[in-house]
C-alpha cells in the first residue's frame, strides 16, 4: 500500500494509515531504476482525505546552496527551514537546460528542444501551444478537475502586440495557448541590460523588469499592482496572495483542488551590478556587509577547459567590467542579498498558507529554473559550463502529512522529472506517456531509492557571444561523482570535452580530458559517452546535420 492507495477505508484504521505513510517516507540514496511504463494514476491522497493543492515556488537564477559560510543559510533562507521542517530536501537535483526560457519550456512540458522548439532566450516563436505539444497545463485540464494557475514570470511566449507590449488581454491569451489561468502581466526578469532588446528588433527598459528595486515586480506578483510609487511597474491580475485567501475561502467541500505555479524573478536581478543597481532602486549598504567571500574556485585561467568558456567570460567582463576586488567582493555579497530578500517573499506565501488553513492540504515544490556562476571559476550568469554553481538547484518537496520529520536524499532529479511528478501526484492517467522525464512520486513513496542513476543537460542558447561561436552548444551527463560533456559547433565542425570527478575535484577546477588524457580517464570518458549518447537518443535531443562522435577517447 502507498500513500495514494491510503484513502479512507471502513476496514481500514486510522492509525493503519498513518504508519502506512510515516514508513514510505524515508528515502536515501542513489539507485537505478528504468522509466515506468505507463500506468492508471490515481491521485495522491492526503492523510485527511483531500486530494492535494499542488505549489511550485520557481526562483529564478538561484543556485544550490553552495559557497555560504557556516550558519549563513540557516540565519538568512527561513523558507528553506520551514519547508525542510515537513519536507524532503534533494541534495543532487538539476537543471536540464540553460538560461531561463529553456529550462523553464524543459519544466512545462517534460521535453528538450528540438522537441520543444525552445533553444534560447528570449524565444524567438514562443513554447508551442498545448494543442501542439502537451504541456502542464494542457495535461492538467485535460485529465484532472485541477484548476491550473500561473502567477509571475513567464518568460516562455512573446505578448499579443509584439515587442514588448504586453496587456490585460494576454491573461486570456496564456489561458488559450497554454491552458494556465490567472496570469499577472507583464512579464519580468527577462533582461540582462539596461537597455533590451526584444526578438523583433525593438527595444524596452530592462529595469523595469526586475523583482527588487524600484520595478518591484516580485511585490507586484505578491500583492496585485498597488502602484505604491511612480517608478514601480504596473500591472494586471490578481496577487498570489489574495488568490490564496480565495482559495481557502470557499467551501472545504466544494472547492476544487488546484495546482499553483509562483514564479519569482529574483536573485536573477544580479546582473544590475555593478552598472545599472544605483540606478534600479538598491543601495550598496544594503547588501555590501553580507559577509559572503569569493568562492574557493574563484582563480581558474580556464586555459583547460573548453575555448567558449573564457570567450564567453571575457565578452561579459566586457560588458559589466568588475573593476577589482571589491566590486567583486560586492558581487557575490549582492546576489546573497537577493538571496536573502526572495526568501522573505517565500516567507509570505508559507505565513499566508497557514493563516489559511492550506498548509495541511497542499504539497509545496520549491526549486529554480538554473543556478548562478557567482564568480566561480571567474564567471557569472549562467551560460557555456556544465558547473555546478549553474546546473545544482534547489529542491524541497514538503507537505507537513506526507513529511512529519525531515528527509535527505541523494536521488537525481533534474527538470525533466517535474511534469510527470505533478502528472501522478494529481491522477493522470497513463502519465508515464507524457514527456521524457521521470515521475520522483515513487521515492516519496519510499517504493524505490531513485528513478534514476543520471541525468542529461543540454545547453543551445547564446550569451553575449554570436550563434555560431565554436563549441557553444553542449550536451553533458552527469552520473555517480562524474561530469561528462561534449562542448560542439552548431555545424559540428568542432568538438571539446570536459570531465570532472566531483569527489576528489568539486570546484571543477581539473578537465581531465584536457591533453595527454590517461587511459584510465579515456576508458572513463568512452563509457561516459556512451551514457551520455543513451541519454541524448531517449530525450530526441541529438544535434542534426553531422554525425555523432561515436569515440572520442
Amino acid at each position: 500500500m502507498s500513500i495514494k492507495n491510503c484513502i479512507f477505508n471502513p476496514f481500514v484504521h486510522i492509525s493503519t494509515c498513518f504508519w502506512i505513510f510515516f514508513l514510505s517516507l524515508i528515502a536515501t540514496g542513489c539507485a537505478t531504476q528504468e522509466k515506468p511504463e505507463a500506468n492508471n494514476s490515481k491521485p495522491t491522497i492526503l492523510k485527511n482525505g483531500k486530494k492535494p493543492n499542488i505549489i511550485v515556488i520557481l526562483t529564478d537564477q538561484e543556485r544550490y546552496p553552495t559557497h555560504w559560510p557556516e550558519g549563513w543559510a540557516e540565519k538568512n533562507l527561513i523558507s528553506n527551514n520551514r519547508l525542510s521542517k515537513n519536507g524532503i530536501f534533494f541534495t543532487k537535483a538539476y537543471t536540464a537546460a540553460s538560461e531561463c526560457t529553456p529550462s523553464r519550456a524543459v519544466l512545462t512540458t517534460s521535453e528538450h528542444y528540438p522537441i520543444n522548439k525552445v533553444p534560447s532566450t528570449p524565444s524567438k516563436t514562443g513554447l508551442p501551444s498545448g494543442d501542439e505539444l502537451m504541456d502542464i497545463g494542457s495535461l492538467l485540464k485535460k485529465h484532472t478537475e485541477y484548476d491550473v494557475v500561473w502567477k509571475g514570470k513567464w518568460h516562455l511566449s512573446p505578448p499579443l502586440k509584439g515587442g514588448y507590449n504586453w496587456t490585460e488581454k494576454d491573461i486570456a491569451n496564456i489561458q488559450e495557448k497554454y491552458d494556465l489561468y490567472g496570469w499577472t502581466p507583464p512579464d519580468a526578469g527577462n533582461a540582462i541590460m539596461e537597455i533590451e532588446k526584444n526578438v523583433d528588433g525593438t527595444f524596452f527598459d530592462g529595469l523595469s523588469t526586475l523583482g527588487g528595486g524600484y520595478a518591484n515586480n516580485d511585490f507586484r506578483y505578491l500583492y496585485g499592482s498597488l502602484k505604491k510609487t511612480p517608478k514601480e511597474t504596473p500591472g494586471w491580475g490578481e496577487g498570489i496572495l489574495d488568490y490564496l485567501k480565495k482559495a481557502a475561502a470557499k467551501d472545504s467541500e466544494e472547492r476544487k483542488p488546484f495546482c499553483l505555479f509562483i514564479s519569482l524573478v529574483n536573485p536573477h536581478d544580479v546582473w544590475v551590478y555593478p552598472t545599472s543597481f544605483e540606478k534600479a532602486g538598491y543601495k550598496k549598504e544594503d547588501f555590501a556587509n553580507m559577509g559572503i567571500d569569493l568562492p574557493p574556485n574563484f582563480k581558474d585561467d580556464l586555459k583547460t577547459k573548453p575555448s567558449v568558456q573564457l570567450k564567453a567570460r571575457e565578452a561579459y567582463n566586457k560588458q559589466s567590467p568588475l573593476n577589482g576586488p571589491q566590486a567583486e567582493k560586492e558581487y557575490v555579497n549582492f546576489y546573497a542579498y537577493l538571496n536573502k530578500k526572495i526568501d522573505e517573499s517565500i516567507v509570505k506565501i508559507l505565513d499566508t498558507l497557514d493563516e489559511t488553513g492550506l498548509t495541511d492540504d497542499t504539497i509545496i515544490i520549491r526549486t529554480a529554473d538554473h543556478g548562478e556562476l557567482g564568480l566561480s571559476h571567474g564567471m557569472r550568469e549562467k551560460a557555456y559550463t556544465v558547473y555546478e554553481e549553474m546546473t545544482h538547484i534547489p529542491l524541497i518537496i514538503s507537505n507537513p502529512q506526507l513529511f512529519p520529520n525531515p528527509k535527505t536524499t541523494d536521488a537525481f532529479y533534474c527538470h525533466l522529472d517535474l511534469l510527470p511528478t505533478i502528472a501522478e501526484l494529481t491522477g493522470v492517467p497513463e502519465f508515464a506517456q507524457y514527456g521524457k522525464g521521470v515521475s520522483i512520486v515513487p521515492i516519496l513513496n519510499n517504493e524505490v531509492e531513485s528513478v534514476q542513476d543520471s541525468i542529461l543537460f543540454t545547453y543551445d542558447d547564446n550569451f553575449f557571444l554570436p550563434e555560431d561561436v565554436p563549441g557553444g552548444h553542449i550536451r553533458a551527463i552527469r552520473k555517480g561523482d562524474w561530469v561528462y560533456a561534449v562542448y560542439y559547433s552548431a555545424d559540428g565542425s568542432h568538438f571539446e570535452y570536459e570531465m570532472y570527478d566531483l569527489k576528489n575535484d568539486p570546484g571543477q577546477l581539473h578537465n581531465l580530458l584536457y591533453k595527454d588524457v590517461s587511459p584510465e580517464n579515456a576508458s572513463q570518458a568512452n563509457k561516459l559517452h556512451r551514457d551520455l549518447k543513451e541519454k541524448i537518443d531517449q530525450a530526441e535531443a541529438l544535434p542534426v546535420g553531422f554525425p555523432w562522435p561515436e569515440k572520442p577517447f
